[in-house]
């Protein structure tokens, strides 16, 4: 019986630059306006982590 191994909190971070995150919006549920609308004051080949990306695209979105 397979066990389904749940995300651990030490698993490296996902850091890509602005055009990635943008090109893989689909990964974070979001339209490809939406990423580059929320990352909007970041410099094109700066590294974005994952986190601050959902952080950015909720608030771009109207939520806190």
């Amino acid at each position: 019986m397979a066990v389904r191994k749940e995300q651990s909190s030490d698993a490296p971070e996902i850091s890509r630059t602005k055009q990635e995150w943008i090109e893989s919006a689909a990964y974070l549920k979001a339209e490809r306006f939406e990423v580059a609308g929320a990352l909007f004051d970041v410099k094109d080949h700066e590294l974005v982590a994952e986190r601050d990306v959902r952080k950015r695209l909720s608030k771009y979105k109207g939520g806190e």
